[in-house]
């Protein structure tokens, strides 16, 4: 897995570190299907020779830099963008000292097809961009996680270590394109809240809610009131959820799942066990680790980092599903 560096540290390290070899510069802007720059993709050059990643993000217009690069061989990678926007890679990008190149990236179509309503990330982040400013706190002190929010998959995921039978399944579900998910079947698809889409949470000091608006059931429950999980719980696709603070971390425990649902296409068992921090950086960011434990399926923990951006002026829309009978001619989203 790459180390990853954000752009902003390669400007102020590369002057000490690289000062005998200037540095070469990409930049270069992105765009969807349609021609229409996309602000907050997130582009990757990943250097082959040394595997260290260095990051920029898309602007407002869609322009990213990366500024003063190590010269070497690099990997130019967009994860994908929710469901709206297929993912980029272009290999063996050659970056020589004090060279200047330019890669426009023309993303494609992903599992949506550019449906409207299928996917409203982009839409969302065109027209309610997150607000800058500090970290509201609620009566109690804590801080506020209150509000719409926008969330999009880990750009940089870590590859869970699987037992055997687990890779197995995984190779079948990847050569089939994922058709038995049980998403296709109007069934649970985000049961760790890691995907794209809107998300509500509404906070007291008891209890946390979390109204989901791509998935049934439409909401997840967080007990905040000091109770442990029950003895007799009935396994559920969402499990048990209770919460505790630590500092300014909300610490999210859940266990009691069924083995049915999908953790993309990896399986699991009823030993899985989530842990989830919850953490707002500012008024318009909220950063989610999930820590993913199940000894009868991964032979090690895993983790997944995706941040969430407050998205003013939205709302949560009602998701039905009804008797997909499409299912047959869907793959993985």
């Amino acid at each position: 897995m790459c180390a990853l560096i954000p752009a902003s540290f390669l400007v102020l390290t590369a002057l000490t570190i690289f000062a005998q070899s200037p540095g070469g510069t990409i930049t270069g802007a992105v765009f969807d299907p349609d021609g229409h720059t996309i602000p907050t993709a997130v582009v990757q050059a990943g250097n082959t020779a040394t595997g260290v990643a260095f990051q920029a993000v898309s602007t407002a217009a869609g322009q990213y830099t990366f500024a003063l690069l190590p010269p070497a061989t690099y990997d130019i990678t967009i994860p994908s963008i929710g469901y709206a926007l297929a993912g980029f890679e272009r290999k063996g990008v050659v970056v020589g000292a004090s060279q200047s190149l330019r890669i426009d990236v023309q993303l494609g179509w992903g599992p949506g097809l550019g449906t409207p309503g299928d996917d409203s990330a982009i839409a969302v982040r065109r027209r309610s961009p997150a607000p800058s400013g500090p970290v509201p706190r609620a009566p109690d002190g804590k801080p506020d996680l209150s509000g719409v929010w926008l969330g999009d998959k880990d750009p940089t995921p870590e590859r869970p270590t699987l037992q055997p039978w687990a890779e197995a399944l995984v190779k079948e579900r990847a050569a089939n394109g994922g058709q038995d998910d049980p998403s296709n079947f109007c069934l649970p698809a985000d049961i760790m809240l890691a995907g794209p889409g809107l998300f509500r949470i509404v906070q007291t000091p008891a209890m946390a809610v979390v109204l989901i608006e791509n998935s049934q059931p439409a909401a997840a429950q967080i007990f905040l009131d000091g109770r442990d999980h029950p003895g007799n719980w009935d396994p559920s696709w969402m499990g048990h959820s209770t919460g505790r603070w630590a500092g300014d971390t909300l610490v999210v425990d859940t266990v009691g799942y069924n083995d049915r649902s999908w953790l993309g296409f990896s399986p699991h068992t009823e030993m899985l066990h989530v842990i989830s921090r919850y953490r707002r950086t500012d008024l318009g960011h909220l950063d989610k680790e999930i820590t993913v434990e199940d000894a009868g399926t991964f032979a090690k923990p895993w983790k997944i980092h995706v941040t969430w951006e407050l998205a003013p002026g939205e709302e949560v829309q009602e998701n039905i599903c009804e008797n997909n009978r499409d299912a047959a001619h869907l793959g993985h989203k």
